[in-house]
């Protein structure tokens, strides 16, 4: 409203009219503001970034890269070989749990912002899908500060290149009168919301004429036989989410939670697209369970390899893109 923000502890800084295909420069000023009446300011010293650099994807580019995380819980140390080892990608999907609890703001920045930044994240782009632990603790309600999405909520889509991103928000992984939310919880509400977005997502020219068309969120979705289960989350959004993706089509699913690793292939009926699991440190002392994702686009071909945190190969995704309408 015409005011330079002074004082409101997380600022947001919006850059427009960027170009397609072009190498940017910036750093980052902060100057302190001692004293702020209405006809007296004193500022004090000002701390200035190093300066650093990031590309925008050119308009429908055809080859490209990503890393996709999840279920990292607080143990963010292993991802630093893994973005030393496959340097050359575009971006990261942080997808999900990446912070165990947020029972203060400061874990945001000390579980998530800190650590990423220190190994990409000032010059290489995240895109990030919230998990369950996400939602947990009073720093989560301060979560959107942190995080811009195109909708302002934490489900969107994009467009990068010739492939169009969904990222889908499970909300919480049990039912919301679970004891443990303490009467706090109303996701059954919120995800039905999501679906409607879904549902018109599904049908813009954007996600219709893309080559690849990729879905994030943490927990796995299939139409399997859920009634010996709790239900809860998981069978709430895929009920809510899958029929509309499965009569619409997508090439991959990425997603985690479980903490054990898999490749799901598509199954028709139940999931008709290809879904890959990640597992996660949270439990692993072997190293055998954490795991990452490299997907690669090269024109008309898609390929999703899940690997080890040391780099083996466990299964891979290859996808060819179909003609488009």
């Amino acid at each position: 409203a015409g005011m330079i923000d002074v004082g409101s502890g997380v600022q947001k800084v919006v850059l427009t009219n960027l170009k397609p295909g072009t190498r940017y420069y910036y750093c980052v000023v902060s100057k302190e503001v001692k004293t702020l009446l209405a006809y007296k300011v004193v500022y004090g010293d000002s701390i200035r970034s190093k300066i650093y650099t990031f590309a925008t994807p050119s308009s429908g580019m055809q080859k490209f890269s990503f890393l996709a995380f999840n279920d990292i819980h607080n143990r963010p140390q292993f991802t630093e070989q893994v973005v030393k080892r496959e340097s050359g990608f575009n971006f990261v999907v942080l997808n999900g749990d990446i912070i165990d609890n947020i029972n203060k703001e400061s874990d945001i920045t000390d579980y998530l912002l800190k650590p990423f930044s220190a190994s990409f994240a000032t010059e290489i782009p995240f895109f990030f899908v919230r998990g369950n632990h996400e939602t947990r603790g009073e720093g989560a309600r301060s979560l959107y500060k942190y995080i811009d999405t195109p909708t302002g909520n934490f489900y969107y889509s994009f467009t990068y290149g010739n492939t169009h991103f969904v990222m889908l928000d499970c909300g919480e992984d049990k039912p919301d009168n679970n004891q443990y939310y303490f009467g706090l919880a109303d996701y059954d509400q919120y995800r039905s919301q999501e679906a409607i977005w879904l549902a018109k997502e599904v049908q813009t020219p954007e996600y219709k004429q893309a080559a690849f068309r990729v879905i994030c969120l943490h927990m796995p979705i299939t139409l399997k036989n859920y009634e010996n289960s709790a239900g809860g989350g998981m069978k709430d959004c895929s009920q809510k989410f899958v029929p509309i993706l499965n009569k619409a089509g997508a090439d991959l699913i990425l997603c985690g939670h479980t903490h054990t690793y898999a490749v799901m292939r598509p199954n028709k009926g139940v999931t008709n697209i290809p879904i890959i699991v990640g597992g996660g440190p949270f439990t692993d002392k072997t190293g055998e369970k954490t795991t990452y994702t490299v997907v690669e686009v090269n024109q008309n071909l898609l390929t999703a390899t899940l690997k080890k945190a040391n780099g083996e190969v466990i299964d891979k995704v290859e996808v060819k893109s179909p003609a488009r309408r």
